[in-house]
């Protein structure tokens, strides 16, 4: 059983990493933090935000490394099907019908298309 969190490097993706371990330890399971970035750098960031709020939260953390191309929805979703997985986690900002529109939006294809349920949260 896991808490699956899709990361993107923003602050609503920080916070979602933090609801995904409040969830984890609610649920008394391992959160999987998806998504996280190639560059090392950053992955190091990630890394120990994610090692923070699991240690604080008292549960096991795993992370999975973003694909080499595409904004990694496709796995993500891949991922989310899994057996085992109880909650996605996500983290949302506000955007206008227009910029939705013009743009698309990574978040809502998530929210559409997830087979478990999705906790989504804003920054």
């Amino acid at each position: 059983m896991s808490v699956l969190v899709f990361y993107r490097s923003t602050p609503e993706g920080a916070e979602a990493v933090r609801a995904g371990a409040v969830q984890a330890a609610f649920h008394r399971t391992e959160l999987v933090v998806h998504n996280v970035p190639l560059d090392a750098a950053e992955a190091e960031e990630v890394v120990a935000l994610a090692s923070g709020a699991a240690a604080g939260a008292g549960v096991e953390l795993l992370t999975v490394l973003a694909p080499e191309s595409g904004d990694g929805v496709d796995d993500f979703l891949a991922a989310a099907g899994e057996p085992g997985v109880d909650l996605l986690v996500l983290g949302i900002r506000h955007r206008t019908p227009v910029g939705k529109l013009i743009l698309g939006s990574t978040e809502q294809q998530v929210l559409l298309d997830a087979p478990r349920p999705v906790l989504a949260v804003k920054a």
